[in-house]
């Protein structure tokens, strides 16, 4: 692989499973499932790095059938996100074909996660710059508070295509609306899954589909009313693009379960 090329990248947004509370699943996705994910003393059979963002907040666009916009959807309520890294695909088919992973990893995703409702995304990530000076002391990876926007599109457009269109426009309003409360912005643009069926493993089959999702870092909590007002400003500029009924936005808190990289472990 290039030195220059990026990693392949798994996102699962997740929302748990029944009979559990959340702190459960939080407490069962961090450090159990965290746990054993990082047993394997053969950097093939686990991720590159395992991030997992826990919620503290979200908000979802509503059925079209709503009463007067009041309805949701049945898959809404996220508790958290993984991302999980790969150097490549060889790396990815080999992780995931272990005998580990099928008969350890995999299994232990009925113990937290509501199958159904999962939205796992392929992608690769790239950070964008923002329109402003970035704060003079940021948190570093894993302690991080971020906004995570999954956009689904009006249009057929390649995620590619998608993503050179919209980004412009959500820089400009985190720009006019959050500026001093927002440090930093990734984006997340999906790539063809043909040589791995995501869905087949995470669940989520008749999920809706998100071409591109962001990645916003924010100062604090207390930075979620500036992002909301640029969010709202960004979908009325692009109300021509963006589905605003599938679209929404989570608040959450970073965990780095591991590093293989930074030789970074499960503690």
């Amino acid at each position: 692989m290039s030195a220059a090329a990026p990693f392949l990248k798994q996102i699962a947004c997740l929302r748990r499973r029944a009979d559990m509370t959340r702190k459960e699943f939080f407490d069962h996705h961090f450090c159990v499932h965290g746990s054993i994910s990082d047993i394997p003393e053969n950097i093939d059979e686990k991720p590159h790095k395992y991030v997992q963002t826990h919620f503290f907040d979200a908000a979802f666009g509503g059925r079209t059938d709503g009463i007067a916009g009041t309805g949701n959807h049945s898959w809404v309520g996220r508790d958290d996100m993984t991302e999980l890294y790969f150097r490549d695909w060889d790396h990815m088919k080999s992780c995931f074909s272990s005998n580990y992973v099928r008969t350890t990893i995999a299994p232990d995703g009925e113990n937290f996660n509501d199958l159904e409702t999962a939205i796992p995304l392929l992608v690769v990530e790239k950070p964008l710059s923002l329109n402003h000076s970035m704060l003079s002391s940021e948190a570093s990876e894993g302690s991080r508070t971020v906004a995570v926007l999954f956009l689904a599109a009006n249009s057929n457009k390649s995620e590619e295509e998608l993503e050179r269109i919209i980004s412009p426009a959500l820089v400009k309003s985190l720009s006019e609306h959050a500026r001093g409360e927002v440090y930093g912005l990734q984006v997340n643009v999906g790539i063809p899954a043909d040589q791995f069926d995501i869905r087949a493993y995470f669940g989520g089959k008749n999920m809706p589909e998100y071409p591109v999702a962001y990645k916003i870092y924010m100062k604090g909590s207390e930075s979620v009313a500036a992002v909301r007002k640029a969010q709202k400003a960004f979908m009325s500029r692009m109300a021509d693009v963006v589905d605003s009924n599938q679209t929404f936005i989570t608040f959450g808190q970073e965990g780095l379960v591991m590093d293989v990289g930074n030789k970074i472990r499960v503690s």
